[in-house]
């Protein structure tokens, strides 16, 4: 259990931001008139326990680990909700507060202040706010849990052989399986990557949000994804707090080559292909899982074969013959110019889920050094930063952002 302490910190830390956003919420909602004082105090904390629907959902779903997902996306949808409601209430104050400062050193403003005071503090505007609430998550949850598109994306890379010009990736990232996504979902989405008959099926992180005792059927629609030259996965930050080990040893039990810091060859029209993965930053939180699970070492990945179990435990130090190509799963972007320097050629990353709400893009972007959704180039190299195929499903909107499949058709750069 020590594995999991992190995953409990996680919880508790999202617990206690939600009642700080409840409490400064509260405050601006119902604490001043016209809201009849004796309707306080009920409201504050009923605005508290719609706070609590995460943790409420992670409680139910580890007591009950065949909850229905419709309860599951039920609890989503108090989520989502409550945390529209929150912005629509910042944009309200954020008018409201520089007006108010102004009318301090211009009293001629003061009238157009109570007007708009008056307005925008009265309880038809707050109930409006509510109701818009409610619709923008109805709409943001049905732009997040649909089956997503193809997008097609042509990748130049740099010295491309031109036995390898036309190669078709597809990436998938941040499935999120078990938090309000399901097999029937990953399994529509597997018909449609096979239906592209791609080279290779890369999946760049967070699969799983659970334990393979509680959401290991929902996953097996994953044994059916068909790619000419393989099919290969590396970790997330939800894949460790859902418990890594057992799911590496599901996965590789089902023949699913679930890199950490590991990597395969392949030979493709008389080239050499390596693809490579890393693990993820956050197994520095989860030391007892050992070094073969440990932090991110491109490296590593690019000397030690998945197939070799004595080299993986002993961390090579022979380097392996040259690659024609090297494509890297990172499930985080922000290292693309430090593994660009290493020789990658092309890096696919995930976790951003595209920023998932336009007005948090500039925040995600910097959180990832730039990298939120889509093409870029770091250093020599292209880097690929899918918006996510799924994703958390706790909080499942979308709204600026679409999820996709994405296929990636790789070109020598001009």
């Amino acid at each position: 259990m020590a594995d999991y302490a992190r995953n409990r910190m996680f919880f508790a830390s999202s617990t206690a931001l939600m009642l700080a956003v409840a409490a400064y919420m509260s405050f601006s909602l119902f604490w001043h008139a016209p809201i009849p004082p004796a309707w306080r105090v009920p409201l504050t904390c009923g605005l508290f326990l719609l706070s609590q629907s995460i943790t409420a959902m992670r409680v139910v779903i580890t007591r009950r680990p065949d909850l229905p997902f419709a309860v599951v996306r039920a609890g989503g949808f108090v989520s989502a909700s409550f945390m529209t409601l929150s912005w629509l209430v910042l944009v309200r104050d954020a008018l409201l507060a520089p007006l108010l400062l102004l009318s301090f050193f211009l009293p001629s403003l003061q009238p157009l202040r109570l007007r708009l005071f008056d307005a925008l503090l009265s309880i038809p505007f707050e109930l409006g706010m509510g109701a818009a609430a409610l619709a923008l998550a109805a709409i943001g949850m049905a732009l997040a849990l649909r089956v997503p598109p193809v997008r097609r994306v042509s990748v130049p890379v740099r010295g491309l052989a031109p036995e390898l010009e036309g190669l078709h990736l597809v990436q998938l990232s941040d499935l999120h399986i078990g938090s309000t996504f399901g097999g029937d979902w990953l399994t529509e989405v597997v018909r449609r990557v096979n239906a592209l008959e791609p080279d290779f099926v890369f999946i760049t992180g967070d699969l799983a949000d659970g334990t393979p005792e509680r959401i290991g059927r929902h996953l097996r629609p994953l044994l059916s994804l068909r790619a000419r030259y393989g099919v290969l996965a590396s970790p997330g930050n939800h894949d460790y707090y859902s418990g890594l080990a057992p799911w590496v040893r599901t996965w590789r039990s089902w023949d699913l080559p679930f890199l950490l810091n590991e990597h395969l060859d392949f030979r493709v029209g008389g080239r050499l292909v390596r693809a490579a993965g890393v693990t993820d930053p956050c197994a520095v939180l989860f030391r007892s899982l050992g070094p073969n699970m440990g932090p991110p070492d491109t490296r590593r990945a690019l000397r030690c074969t998945y197939t070799d179990e004595e080299h993986r435990a002993a961390g090579p130090a022979d380097r392996p013959a040259p690659a024609d190509l090297t494509i890297l799963m990172a499930h985080r972007p922000g290292e693309a110019e430090q593994n660009a320097a290493l020789g990658v050629d092309l890096q696919l990353s995930g976790h951003t889920h595209g920023g998932q709400f336009f007005f948090l893009f500039p925040l995600v972007s910097r959180m990832n050094r730039g990298f939120r959704s889509g093409l870029y180039r770091a250093g020599s190299m292209p880097l690929y930063v899918s918006p996510g195929t799924g994703m958390w499903g706790y909080v499942p909107m979308r709204f600026g952002s679409r999820s996709e499949i994405s296929l990636l058709v790789l070109r020598q750069e001009d």
